[in-house]
C-alpha cells in the first residue's frame, strides 16, 4: 500500500473531482453538489442502478487519457527493476454499490462484473492479461474491509484447477486478506495473486480505479480465455509508438488470440 500515493503522482485533477463531474453531468449538478457534502460513498443512496452505470461509463471515458498519463508516470518514478517496462491500456472503472442495490440483477449486469458487480475468485492471467502483470488500485472513495478487495497470498504462482476463469472448488487456498483505503491510496498486487470483489455488504458504495503494468517482456497464461496487449514504455511518445505493442504482439497468447477470432468469424459465416 502507498498511503496518499495519487497525490505523490501529481494528478493534474483529483480523480473525486472527476467522478463528481461525472455525475454533474450524467445525473444533475445538484447530485454532484450533494455528493461533495456527503461523500462519493452516499451514491446509491440519490441515484438508481442505470445512472450509476452510466456514472461509471461517464467516468471511463473522462479518465481514459488521464489515466494513461498516470501509468507512465507511475512507471518512470519507479526505481530500476533490472526489467524493461510494459503498460496496458486497460481502465478498469469500478463502482460497487451495495449488494442489496444489485441484488437480482446479475443478469443484466453480466457485462459490468467486475465494475459494478462482483467477480468471484480468479486469478487475472486466466483472462487476457499477462502471468507477470501487476495490478495498480487507485481508491476514490474510502475502501473498507466489507467492501474492498479479498486476496489469498498461500495461492501466488500455485497450480490452481479452473474452469475458464471460475477457480473450482475444493482446493485449499488459505486465509483471505481484506484491504482498507482511504481516498487517494494506492494498492499494488501482482495479478497472478488470487484475488475476488468483496460482495459489498457495507452501506456506502465503493469506487476504485485500476491500471495495469507488466514486470518484464509479457508472458501470458496458455489456457487465458483472451488476449490485450501491452506497450514498451521506451516508445511510447514517440514517433515509433506504433511499434510499442509489437513485443507483446510476438507472443504465443496473441497467435492463440488470432486463432480464437478466425474460429468466432467462421462460425459467424
Amino acid at each position: 500500500m502507498v498511503r496518499g500515493g495519487a497525490d505523490l503522482l501529481a494528478i493534474p485533477e483529483p480523480l473525486h473531482c472527476t467522478a463528481l463531474a461525472s455525475v454533474a453531468s450524467v445525473i444533475a449538478p445538484g447530485a454532484a453538489e450533494q455528493l461533495a457534502e456527503r461523500g462519493l460513498e452516499r451514491l446509491h443512496t440519490i441515484t438508481d442502478v442505470e445512472e450509476i452505470r452510466a456514472v461509471r461509463d461517464e467516468l471511463d471515458r473522462r479518465l481514459r487519457q488521464a489515466t494513461r498519463q498516470l501509468l507512465l508516470r507511475f512507471a518512470r518514478a519507479l526505481p530500476p527493476q533490472g526489467r524493461r517496462l510494459y503498460v496496458s491500456d486497460h481502465l478498469g472503472v469500478r463502482i460497487m454499490p451495495p449488494q442489496a442495490v444489485v441484488d437480482g440483477r446479475e443478469g443484466e449486469l453480466a457485462d459490468y462484473t467486475g465494475f459494478l458487480i462482483p467477480t468471484h475468485a480468479h486469478v487475472d492471467s486466466w483472462f487476457n492479461t499477462p502471468i507477470n502483470s501487476v495490478n495498480l488500485w487507485m481508491a476514490v472513495s474510502r475502501v473498507r474491509r466489507d467492501n474492498g478487495l479479498t486476496i489469498w497470498p498461500d495461492t501466488f504462482r500455485r497450480p490452481l484447477r479452473h474452469d475458464g476463469v471460475q477457480l473450482l472448488h475444493g482446493q485449499p487456498v488459505g486465509d483471505p486478506v481484506e484491504v482498507e483505503l482511504s481516498p487517494g491510496d494506492l494498492l499494488l498486487f501482482a495479478g497472478d495473486h488470487l484475488h475476488a470483489t468483496r460482495p459489498n455488504t457495507s452501506p456506502e458504495t465503493r469506487w476504485v480505479v485500476t491500471k495495469r503494468i507488466c514486470l518484464g517482456p509479457p508472458r501470458y497464461h496458455p489456457r487465458a480465455t483472451g488476449w490485450i496487449p501491452y506497450l514498451d514504455i521506451r516508445l511510447l511518445n514517440t514517433p515509433l509508438r506504433a511499434l510499442a505493442p509489437l513485443r507483446s504482439a510476438l507472443t504465443v497468447g496473441h497467435a492463440r488470440q488470432l486463432v480464437r477470432d478466425a474460429r468466432r468469424l467462421a462460425v459467424r459465416r
